[in-house]
């Protein structure tokens, strides 16, 4: 409901140029549109609550009622009070808040490590909190506010995801680059005194924030334990391009080997103290050491699997369902390449092989190729780019369809970190060119899409 004698007449202001939030979209039919907002306006203000953001809106929208505030694009500011049930959207969605930057400059920031030329988003460093609610971006907090704290902790905005690296301050001051920051422990605590969820991770960088460092971070973090719910350990990532950056040492499968034996120990004796491991290691060390990853099927949530944890339990979760559910036969012979990493094989070999042993007529390989616009070290299908694709289908002619991982194009506009378009790979040649997700069931639909009738 919206009262008609609460919206008012143009009223000039100098409030309608400062602050709040554009609109983007107004659904028809909605509270906003009834109430007379349109696209391009700007809205002020909830219950003279100021706006800045998208969390705002959803924040102070919630409210059964509801006075808005408004400036129509000639300056002007409206007013309307809506009276709505708790869960009834308000009917808009709002243009992007800009990014806070990252003033660190770590070590291993592989922001840094990128070549020159690229898209100019891709050098953007963000250090945001209100990402890390959104996307599960992670933060290193050095740059919180008092007013972002406050905020943070009247809007419950939980969880959030913490980059630790290391609580010993002076490792973690080497490992930012950045003196005399605040100490994280109480920073997190801060935090979980007050009712807000944390999560963490840690960039392994041998000889720096291992050993003697790690155990100490993890009992550290171990005292905010459940309001901090997991750690995730990540080996740090390496290009070519690592010009007058830090001399670092690689994550080899002999270290991470030894490394999984270490974090197992240390998995036993936060278990002993808290009642639960906390630590997790990324798949990615148990693939560098060639290692089959471990199963997660105590957790009814898997801590932090978009941060590799756990990915490769969950990509074979349902494999004996997904196996029974195979055709036994195509009605036509067909050459399927599913082109991977250097570490997919690992991963998808298992799944290739079932595919290939119970459907006659299916012949299905894998094509792992190297990154060449970042090199060897880096193994991430969703960093390749089109030309590399493009290569590797020009160098394994003969197929009728070529499989190349969702992950390693943008969205909205199917592009590849090189800027080629995915329209452009497929007119490289006369085969299918097929997109697939990073489930077992999306990349099997994929193979199989239209070659069973």
């Amino acid at each position: 409901m919206i009262t008609p004698s609460a919206i008012g007449s143009a009223i000039p202001s100098a409030q309608a140029t400062a602050g709040g939030v554009v609109v983007a979209h107004v659904y028809p039919g909605s509270f906003a549109d009834k109430a007379g907002i349109k696209v391009g306006e700007r809205i002020l203000s909830f219950n003279r609550k100021p706006v800045n953001d998208v969390i705002d809106v959803w924040f102070y929208s919630a409210a059964e009622r509801l006075k808005i505030d408004w400036a129509t694009q000639d300056g002007a500011v409206q007013s309307a009070t809506i009276r709505k049930a708790f869960h009834e959207k308000l009917g808009v969605e709002v243009e992007p808040f800009e990014i806070k930057r990252c003033s660190n400059a770590c070590v291993f920031c592989f922001v840094h490590q990128l070549p020159p030329g690229m898209r100019r988003e891709l050098y953007v460093k963000d250090e945001d909190y209100r990402l890390s609610f959104l996307y599960g971006n992670y933060i290193t907090g050095t740059n919180l506010s008092q007013a972002d704290r406050a905020r943070i902790i009247e809007q419950k905005l939980s969880p959030l995801y913490f980059s630790v690296h290391a609580t010993d301050q002076q490792v973690r001051e080497q490992l930012l680059v950045k003196r005399n920051i605040e100490p994280v422990v109480p920073l997190m605590k801060y935090f979980t005194d007050r009712g807000i969820y944390l999560n963490a991770q840690i960039v392994l960088c041998p000889g720096l924030n291992d050993g003697k460092v790690l155990e100490q971070t993890v009992f550290d973090l171990a005292s905010l334990h459940p309001k901090l719910e997991s750690i995730a350990i990540v080996p740090l990532g390496m290009t070519d391009h690592r010009a007058r950056l830090p001399k670092l040492k690689d994550v080899t499968p002999e270290y991470a080997a030894a490394f999984l034996e270490d974090v197992a120990k240390l998995q036993r004796k936060v278990q002993k103290k808290i009642g639960f491991p906390l630590v997790f290691p990324s798949d990615e060390f148990y693939l560098i050491a060639a290692m089959q990853p471990p199963r997660y099927a105590e957790y009814p949530e898997i801590p932090q699997l978009a941060n590799g944890v756990g990915m490769f339990y969950k990509f074979y979760e349902h494999f004996d369902d997904l196996c029974a559910g195979f055709p036994k036969s195509l009605p036509r012979p067909k050459r399927v390449a599913a082109i991977t990493t250097l570490m997919g094989p690992k991963v998808l070999t298992k799944l290739v092989n079932a595919m290939n042993e119970q459907i006659d007529g299916l012949t299905l390989d894998l094509i792992p190729i190297e990154n060449t616009l970042f090199g060897k070290g880096i193994t991430v299908s969703g960093l390749l780019p089109g030309r590399d694709f493009k290569t590797a289908i020009a160098e394994h002619p003969g197929y009728d369809r070529y499989l190349i991982p969702e992950n390693a194009l943008r969205t909205w506009d199917q592009r590849f970190l090189d800027d080629m378009l995915f329209t452009e790979l497929k007119q490289s040649t006369k085969a299918e060119v097929l997109t697939g997700a990073d489930t077992a069931d999306s990349f099997v639909s994929a193979v199989l899409s239209g070659l069973t009738s």
